[in-house]
């Protein structure tokens, strides 16, 4: 079976995008990680894995992975974008405006609800997302204490 990298970079292939060996490796490394980065974040993350890696090759590929909706990119206010492996089961999200923490979470009613307005205003339902916005309890948020 392919491992999720494949599978993109054989997309990436399809669609006709070049991939160079510095792509290739920054493809298969930023799919190996967990949780939602900024890309200034990845480029610390991976930058041992990625040899000779430029910051436009990242910025490039990264954009082109969200482009292509193997990443999924949040915005929050006018901070830097945030981006997670797309694919995962449907999610919400919940993000910290003072710390930037971004707690993914699943409510049935919320889908539920969400589905009969759509319905109720005549739409028909593709895709959706949420995203709320506030802060972190003082205890936890590190830009508070």
């Amino acid at each position: 079976m392919k491992d999720r990298s494949q599978k993109a970079i054989e997309r990436l292939r399809e669609q006709g995008y070049r991939l160079t060996g510095v792509r290739k490796l920054v493809v298969h490394s930023i799919l190996k990680l967990r949780g939602h980065w900024t890309i200034q974040e990845i480029e610390k993350k991976i930058k041992n894995e990625v040899p000779g890696l430029g910051t436009a090759t990242l910025y490039r590929t990264v954009h082109l992975l969200a482009k292509e909706q193997i990443l999924s990119e949040t915005k929050i206010g006018r901070g830097a974008a945030r981006y997670e492996v797309a694919g995962k089961s449907h999610h919400d999200h919940l993000t910290c405006l003072q710390c930037g923490l971004i707690v993914e979470f699943e409510n049935a009613s919320i889908e539920k609800l969400q589905k009969q307005i759509a319905d109720r205003l005549g739409f028909h339902l593709a895709d959706h997302r949420m995203e709320l916005y506030g802060n972190c309890e003082r205890s936890r948020c590190p830009q508070l204490k």
